[in-house]
């Protein structure tokens, strides 16, 4: 049965956006809609409204520096047809994430690394959390971002540890795009307010894994990670990669967007 999709966006950058997510050739022609939120304090809140709002059958939830490759959106519908079959219990979807194996899994260029971050891995796997570069919920499922989590980091870890107390699973999917983001250099306050809020709220299921650093009620390994990206920043400074001028041309370079129905 075909799916519906509905796109939103908590942007604060108008040249980022428009060079990117607007850029897209599938939401550069109309074919798909994004609402872009502006001046949100925290993400998880404006896309929790979001949801609320939202009537298609699958939400995806971007960042404004996110290059969708034409095509992208066809895939996903397929993509979303196929875990509806294999896993009616699904509930969160993303593009990059972490099993709870501690397995890195992921498929999409990042200009802050200048490469390919993961590879082709086919088949969707179960993760216990995602990346927020790309989220995407499947309406039905009932599941929600929490209003209460600061900030804008983490909230897609904290969306799948919501669909899991719920009894549902979560998957990163293959469907590659170009996230032309800026290096990360620091874990600046605002990532620790998120952190100690997940810390405090998922206690009881510490360790878990996370894209970044694992939550832990153990300060070190936060301490740790903060201190490796301003080392790289000061003393490494010459391995940090600028923003890419036109992500149009990368995504070509790289085939992305080219799969064919079959190979979904």
């Amino acid at each position: 049965m075909p799916c519906s999709v509905q796109m939103f966006c908590a942007a604060n950058e108008q040249a980022t956006l428009a060079r990117n997510l607007l850029a897209s050739p599938d939401i550069a022609d109309g074919h798909v809609g994004v609402s872009v939120i502006w001046g949100a304090k925290a993400a998880s809140a404006a896309y929790c409204d979001a949801i609320a709002n939202a009537h298609a059958d699958i939400i995806v939830f971007a960042h404004q520096d996110v290059y969708f490759p034409e095509g992208w959106f066809s895939q996903l519908k397929l993509v979303c047809q196929k875990l509806n079959s294999v896993d009616p219990c699904w509930a969160v979807a993303g593009l990059c994430g972490i099993t709870i194996e501690g397995d890195f899994v992921s498929h999409l260029w990042d200009a802050g690394l200048a490469a390919v971050c993961g590879g082709p891995f086919g088949e969707p796997r179960m993760v216990a959390s995602l990346d927020e570069v790309v989220l995407i919920v499947r309406r039905a499922s009932g599941t929600s971002f929490d209003p209460a989590l600061p900030s804008f980091h983490l909230y897609g870890t904290d969306i799948v540890l919501e669909a899991q107390r719920a009894g549902l699973r979560s998957y990163v999917i293959d469907l590659p795009v170009i996230h032309n983001s800026k290096a990360i250099v620091r874990l600046d306050p605002t990532y620790v307010a998120a952190y100690r809020f997940m810390v405090r709220k998922w206690r009881a299921l510490l360790p878990w894994p996370t894209v970044i650093v694992r939550l832990t009620g153990n300060p070190l390994p936060l301490l740790l990670r903060r201190l490796r990206l301003r080392y790289k920043a000061v003393l490494r400074a010459s391995t940090l990669h600028p923003r890419l001028e036109s992500p149009e041309l990368m995504a070509r370079k790289l085939g992305f967007g080219k799969a064919s129905e079959d190979s979904i």
